[in-house]
């Protein structure tokens, strides 16, 4: 189940009335694609400050939290790397959509291309994901978010104290993706790092049949990355 929060400004203003109704709009359509209700939610509305005749509202934030049963807890999957030659796989696709990005910001820039939701590719990598899961396959996963795949990348190999050789050219990316940034550091949704045992590599690539995934490297003892 999930429950939202939305931090609003002024709602009597249009513009921002307009987007509380998308968001809103924006939560059903989603949670009814996947399957998962809002079963609860606050919202702190008139968010606004007024100097003079100038009005400042803080920025349209909705933060949606989630929970769930885990059937069996030795089955979840940490995000650390665990051991030298392990496999590492991609799996989701790579858009251009450096828009809103953690890199741009570092430079004070925004960008255009925000990260747009796919549903129904979102659901069938999620539902691979958990069967990998669910049989035993994943020695290690982290998701792709803030700083896109290169920065899940460095974190699972500093948090298993190992290194990592990665190649670009393998991550599976959608046809306009070119430079090197945008396959490092676009933040698309519905996207996962995974470790596997590389006498595991024929069944799990079975089992990611109809999901974009990509064999971009393996772990390293030298602690390179």
């Amino acid at each position: 189940a999930i429950l939202d929060n939305f931090c609003w400004g002024d709602p009597n203003d249009p513009e921002s009335l307009g987007a509380l109704v998308r968001a809103s709009r924006a939560c059903h359509d989603v949670a009814v694609h996947y399957g998962v209700p809002f079963i609860s939610g606050k919202d702190s509305l008139y968010n606004v400050y007024q100097e003079g005749e100038k009005k400042i509202s803080i920025p349209h934030s909705l933060l949606i939290s989630a929970i769930s049963i885990v059937d069996d807890t030795r089955k979840c999957v940490t995000m650390n790397a665990k051991l030298e030659g392990e496999l590492v796989y991609v799996v989701g696709i790579t858009k251009r959509e450096m828009g809103g990005s953690h890199l741009f910001a570092l430079y004070g820039e925004t960008g255009y291309s925000v990260p747009v939701v796919d549903t129904a590719l979102g659901k069938r990598v999620f539902a691979s994901m958990h069967q990998a899961i669910d049989v035993g396959l994943l020695r290690a996963s982290h998701d792709c978010s803030e700083g896109g795949i290169a920065v899940a990348l460095a974190e699972m190999a500093m948090a298993g104290d190992l290194g990592m050789k990665v190649d670009l050219a393998k991550v599976p990316v959608a046809i306009d993706v070119e430079s090197e940034s945008d396959i490092l550091f676009s933040e698309s949704n519905s996207r996962f790092v995974v470790c596997v045992k590389s006498a595991q590599k024929d069944q799990f690539e079975r089992l990611m049949r109809g999901v974009p995934c990509g064999l971009v490297g393996e772990t390293t003892a030298d602690k390179r990355f």
